[in-house]
């Protein structure tokens, strides 16, 4: 009985005692880092209108609410993300474009887009900036995500100006 104890208290010190040996892994080169780049950044997109006076108005146009603007003829649109493959146009009330002469800047991590309109905005009006394709259905953000056509609306301050009454239609009278 004796031997018997010494055998099973061997195995179990020889069993707990001693460390396994592991068989060598192969070697897969340098371990591969991968870097989370963090939450993506919601697309911004700005309005930027320079005043009569020199000074700039700053409005965010992806708001819940459409903002109220001065009116003017020089606007800017930024983004915080470049975007490739847009365009950028004014829209009046009744959904025309306004003429104007544009001036895209694309940036590593962004957009400016210059705006000259013909005519300043008229107050008291709604107006909308179309951010479209130039080509095809879809512009991306420079990364290769495809985004959709935005509608941004947004109005001017100020009273609307009525329309002059036609001057009264004179009969002539035939001699």
């Amino acid at each position: 009985m004796r031997t018997w104890k010494v055998v099973v208290g061997a195995v179990a010190l020889g069993i707990s005692g001693c460390p396994r040996v592991a068989p060598p892994e192969p070697d897969a080169g340098p371990v591969a880092v991968v870097v989370d780049a963090g939450p993506r950044v919601p697309l911004a997109i700005d309005l930027v209108v320079t005043l009569a006076d020199g000074g700039t108005e700053r409005h965010a146009l992806l708001g819940l609410e459409s903002p109220v603007v001065s009116p003017s003829r020089a606007l800017l649109v930024e983004t915080n993300r470049p975007l490739h493959n847009v365009r950028i146009r004014v829209m009046d009330e009744s959904d025309r474009a306004l003429a104007s002469n544009d001036l895209p800047e694309e940036m590593p991590a962004a957009l400016r887009y210059q705006i000259d309109l013909a005519v300043p905005l008229e107050p008291g009006r709604k107006y909308a900036v179309l951010v479209d394709a130039q080509s095809g259905a879809t512009f991306d953000d420079g990364s290769g995500k495809e985004i959709p056509e935005q509608r941004l609306e947004f109005r001017t301050s100020g009273e609307r100006e009525r329309p002059k009454a036609p001057p009264p239609h004179r009969k002539r009278r035939r001699p």
